[in-house]
């Protein structure tokens, strides 16, 4: 359908659909739309244009769901976060926050106004629940070089395989993991995407330490009221308390279970089993130091990570099942992995989540 979004007004459109600008001049967080190009937005994904002064869309997708309101749906608090991320230049900023409040959403908007300001900078996702720039259970870095409406729309040059959708377990080698993408050897701004788990007491010892050791020069924080007040009060690095974004989409855990889904079958897309020799090395969770020839069957379906040479994820797959000549997995094709860690997440090949370790 043809749509005619009026002058300083936004239209929200809650996907799945796509998105053409036909005519005028608008943005999307941030960053303007090129004319003429398809924007998708995936299925519960949404998608804020606004205009100053007046635009003709096209706007297809039978499910879609598509609402307008008058002003910006940006509050004023993240355009000041970003007039000091552009101060910094240098530094690291760490985003945090309870779900739902438009934590990507802010990293996002961040990405495309500090690219208009002509810094160079780092995004690091390290929400292993809800990852953008790769499947769940991975963390990853990217280097935008042009603005974006999605962070799924970043190619990470580098990714970490954790293993695992919650924090809860696997704290350390997470924090460990980010500040192993953090170290590129050239200077430039890094934002740090977190996940939202900040709730209960073993949440907020965990961000704390995260904190401790990323050593961050400004945390922003997300928040409708005071959720996060005890990771704050807990540190005492420069922080920033950030608006959650407006007319936010929430999500129920069946939704985020679908969105992993989604993501996983993205990955496994032209996947075949394949035999991967006991030469290469099997990395097993922690605190499952051994399993037995009778009882492999406990890992079938769990996810792996094919790693390369320096550790970083080549490919996700599936662990079928392991004999004596060697492990066999569900994977698209890769070179031949140096080593192959299983998580905790047990997968079907449609990629479902069926179980966990």
């Amino acid at each position: 359908m043809r749509y005619h979004l009026s002058p300083k007004n936004t239209v929200i459109v809650r996907g799945p659909a796509s998105i053409i600008l036909l005519a005028g001049q608008a943005t999307v967080l941030g960053g303007p739309i090129v004319a003429n190009q398809t924007k998708i937005v995936a299925s519960q994904k949404q998608l804020p244009i606004e205009t100053e002064t007046g635009a003709e869309l096209e706007i297809a997708g039978e499910l879609a769901e598509i609402f307008e309101i008058q002003g910006s749906t940006i509050p004023s608090s993240w355009r000041l976060a970003a007039t000091a991320l552009e101060q910094m230049r240098e530094e690291t900023s760490v985003i945090l926050g309870p779900p739902d409040v438009g934590k990507s959403t802010l990293c996002v908007y961040l990405v495309n106004k500090l690219l208009q300001s002509g810094l160079t900078l780092r995004v690091i996702d390290a929400d292993i629940g809800q990852a953008d720039m790769g499947p769940p259970t991975t963390i990853g870095s990217a280097v935008p070089t042009r603005p974006i409406i999605s962070l799924q729309e970043l190619r990470p040059d580098r990714r970490l395989f954790i293993g695992t959708i919650s924090p809860s377990g696997v704290e350390q080698k997470l924090i460990s993991g980010i500040q192993r993408l953090m170290a590129t050897g050239s200077k430039m701004l890094t934002i740090i995407n977190t996940d939202g788990w900040v709730s209960d007491f073993a949440a907020i010892l965990y961000k704390i330490n995260l904190l401790t050791q990323l050593q961050p020069d400004l945390v922003l924080g997300l928040t409708y009221s005071n959720e996060i007040e005890p990771i704050l009060g807990g540190v005492r690095f420069h922080s920033m308390k950030v608006a959650a974004a407006k007319d936010a989409l929430e999500r129920s855990r069946v939704d985020r279970r679908f969105i992993r889904a989604d993501a996983y079958r993205r990955s496994l897309e032209g996947a075949i089993t394949r035999r991967v020799s006991l030469e290469v090395p099997l990395i097993l969770p922690a605190g499952l130091r051994q399993v037995s020839r009778s009882d492999r069957r406990v890992l079938n379906n769990l996810i792996v990570g094919i790693l390369d040479e320096e550790g970083y994820l080549a490919q996700i797959g599936i662990l079928m099942g392991i004999d004596d000549e060697g492990a066999w997995i569900y994977s698209r094709q890769a070179e031949a992995p140096r080593t192959v860690e299983v998580g905790r997440v047990k997968l079907s090949t449609s990629g479902s989540e069926i179980g966990f370790l």
